[in-house]
Order: structure tokens, then sequence, then C-alpha cells
């Protein structure tokens, strides 16, 4: 067991279940010697753990992975809800997690991040936002379509008429990629993947990019709607506008993700328990 290391728990959903485990998760703990405390929401960056536990579905893990990318913990989810991609174990394997967190016995993958960052809404660049899943631009009124330049490196790719268009990472392309028509890509591979969504066009089609090219959404005036605003999602958490004379530039982020697995665990498996191969 590591003396120093330091346990935080996000239990977002109050529920039974979740209650359960939380309680089940501080027992086990402090059996091992483990100091464990559940976070609040606002947690100082000086008292941020080694180990971010979620208990939850993959919703909680997205919801943590943007500061735990900044502070540099690890996160491991207790998987509470449906798919459960991004999870470590089940709500029956609690105790079986603290053992191997007490013994160091547990792998942690690296998981790229996508950093995104707007630009022409004022005289200096907004905040750069962080997403391991994937970005999302469409239009902020539902069932209207949009026209994105989309450009790589600065050169043009397409102009995609759709109702909108995503970037994804390897981790995200079971997400919304995957429901949107992209492939599936393991989750260590060094790539990006532009997406369009429900494209008015049977030739557009998803893209796979190096890791390393800078992509750039340009959204443009259609049919006169020039006041209308758009929408950019990160990991379908938070969600920010967009007008139309702005852009957004998206590239691989300096952070990563440092994601924990227990000892075992297979990707190949994964895929087909949750995709029922």
């Amino acid at each position: 067991m590591t003396p120093s290391l330091t346990i935080g728990i996000l239990a977002p959903h109050r529920s039974s279940t979740c209650m359960r485990a939380l309680q089940e998760l501080l027992q086990s703990c402090g059996q091992h010697g483990i100091r464990a405390h559940e976070l609040g929401k606002c947690t100082p960056s000086d008292q941020w753990p080694d180990i971010v536990v979620c208990l939850g579905g993959d919703g909680t893990i997205l919801s943590a992975v943007e500061q735990a990318a900044r502070h540099g913990c690890i996160v491991a989810g207790v998987n509470l809800g449906h798919l459960g991609f991004l999870s470590a174990c089940g709500c029956d394997e609690v105790a079986k997690l603290v053992e191997s967190l007490a013994k160091s016995a547990y792998r942690v993958e690296e998981r790229s991040m996508l950093q995104v960052t707007p630009s022409g809404m004022g005289t200096t660049p907004g905040e750069a936002h962080l997403a391991l899943n994937e970005v999302a631009l469409m239009r902020a009124q539902t069932g209207k379509m949009i026209d994105v330049d989309v450009e790589l490196d600065g050169a043009l790719l397409n102009r995609y008429h759709a109702d909108g268009v995503l970037v994804a990472t390897p981790t995200g392309s079971t997400a919304y990629s995957l429901s949107a028509g992209g492939p599936l890509l393991w989750p260590t591979a060094g790539v990006m993947c532009l997406t369009p969504i429900c494209p008015h066009s049977l030739t557009n089609r998803s893209v796979v990019l190096p890791k390393d090219v800078e992509i750039t959404l340009r959204p443009r005036e259609r049919r006169g709607r020039s006041e209308e605003s758009l929408i950019y999602s990160t990991d379908g958490q938070a969600t920010h506008t967009i007008p139309l004379n702005a852009a957004l530039t998206i590239r691989k982020a300096p952070e990563s993700l440092r994601l924990l697995f227990l000892p075992g665990s297979d990707y190949a498996a994964r895929l087909r328990a949750k995709l029922g191969w």
C-alpha cells in the first residue's frame, strides 16, 4: 500500500444504490488504511486527491475529467449506469477495487483529450475547454441545419451542410460519434475523427485524422439567417454559444486523462459486452 495515497469520491446522484456503494467504499478504504473523503462541488486545487473514484455512469466520469486532467488525478469509475465504457468495475466490485488500490495492483491508461478554443467573439480568444469524448457544433434552434467550413491546418477540407459536426477522440468513438455513424477506434490510437451529423449528402463520411492536426470549424450564414447563433458542447456536459462570425479551433490537448482499470481488463471483451457482439 502507498501510505500517502488519498482517494476523493464523487457521488452526485444520491440514489440508494449510490449511497450503498459510497458507504462500502468508505468502509473498505478505512479497513485498508486509505484516506478517503467525498468531494464537494468546488474542491480547491490544493486539495485534489491522487485518485478520484466516480460513482455513477460514464456521465459522472465525464463531469470530472476536465478538472482531473488539469490537476493530474487518476480517475476510477464504479459503474452504476448502463454502458460504463470508462468504468473500472461494477457496483459489486467495490471491495475488489479498494484492495487493488491498496496493493497498487492496477493499471493506468493515458487517454488523449481535445482542447477547443473559440475565437472571433472579441479581441482575444475565449477560454479553452477540454473534452475526453468529443466536441460537437450544432445550431441552437433544433430542427435546423447548419453550414460549417472545416479547415485542417488552415486548408479547407469541406463545407458541411448538416445537423452539426463533431470531432471525437478514440475514447469518444463509442459515444456520440458512434451514434452519428463514426468508426470504432482503439482508445490508445493516435488519431482524431471528424464526423458530420446527418449530412445532406451521401458522400459526406467520417474522416480519421492524425492526432497533431489543427481543426478549425467556421460556421457560415445560411439563407439570410445572419442573427442566429450556434452552440458547441464538450462531452455533452457544458454547452456554449458561438455566433456565425466566430470559429472553433480544436487540437490535441497537452493534458491527458489518466484512467484506471483493474488487472485483467480487456478492451475487446468490453466491446463485446457493451455492444452485444
